[in-house]
């Protein structure tokens, strides 16, 4: 059994998640070399929540007119069973040359995702296909593969996702929770992205406010590191005042066009 929180927060994250592979579609970006963090099960079937809305869009798949996110979560669990990851939603939605990286720290759901890694590689548009085993730190700290020494054309997109449980700003933790995200964590990742041509998207979610962490001050200190390194921050969802997710591009000549990630989403689910 591969566990799932089936709340608000993925709706939030895949929901944004699918718009960036669309976007970057309508832009004739011709490969994406996709990096996940926090990779899970490409269909994961305990259910660790329960909240009405998640349940209101699953019950009324493939859902409204034009959802891309909604389409991808039919296919991919048609009877409403489980819940794709995200490298499953990207699979689904992206039809280009793609190569997927992808880092997990579980032994069993690993054990999930190898043989589904195997049968993406054997499809006619994906290009290379890695699962990291560990800590996904262990496999930033080594440098992440650039598009062309993923198979990509150097012009390829990468885009690069992180689902901790929450981010911290505190730095310097004494006892740090491996399932959350710090400031030495996301400067040792632009540290890990500096070999990346191209264009690079990041997407980072959040999911709780505990610890001093508002979501104003996760903002700023995300800000701190991420701009210093090129990036800019053009999205900002969120559901509640503990759920969030953030969109930031660097070298996208398109960034622009994602500021209406926010107002799109909010009308989305206000029609839940």
């Amino acid at each position: 059994m591969y566990a799932y929180a089936g709340n608000v927060g993925h709706l939030m994250q895949h929901w944004t998640l699918c718009e960036l592979l669309v976007t970057a579609c309508r832009h004739n970006t011709r490969g994406l070399n996709f990096i996940d963090a926090h990779a899970m099960a490409p269909l994961a079937n305990d259910r660790q929540h329960e909240d009405a809305r998640f349940d209101r869009v699953r019950d009324r798949l493939p859902g409204q007119p034009g959802s891309v996110y909604e389409r991808a979560w039919h296919h991919l669990a048609p009877n409403g069973g489980g819940y794709p990851n995200s490298a499953a939603f990207v699979n689904a939605v992206w039809e280009r040359d793609l190569s997927l990286l992808l880092c997990e720290v579980d032994d069993a759901t690993c054990d999930a995702l190898a043989p589904w890694l195997q049968c993406v590689d054997k499809t006619e548009n994906c290009r290379a296909t890695k699962l990291c085993r560990g800590d996904w730190r262990n496999r930033f700290a080594e440098g992440l593969p650039s598009p062309t020494e993923a198979g990509l054309e150097d012009d390829a997109l990468t885009l690069v996702t992180f689902d901790p449980y929450m981010y911290n700003k505190r730095r310097r933790v004494r006892h740090p929770n491996q399932g959350n995200l710090y400031p030495e964590d996301v400067k040792m990742a632009m540290r890990a992205m500096d070999r990346l041509e191209g264009g690079v998207l990041l997407q980072l979610s959040t999911y709780s406010a505990n610890d001093g962490n508002s979501q104003g001050a996760v903002i700023a200190s995300v800000n701190s590191v991420l701009a210093s390194n090129g990036f800019t921050l053009f999205a900002v969802m969120w559901v509640n005042r503990a759920m969030m997710s953030l969109v930031y591009a660097r070298n996208v000549s398109w960034g622009a066009e994602l500021t209406d990630l926010p107002s799109r989403f909010t009308a989305w689910l206000a029609a839940v």
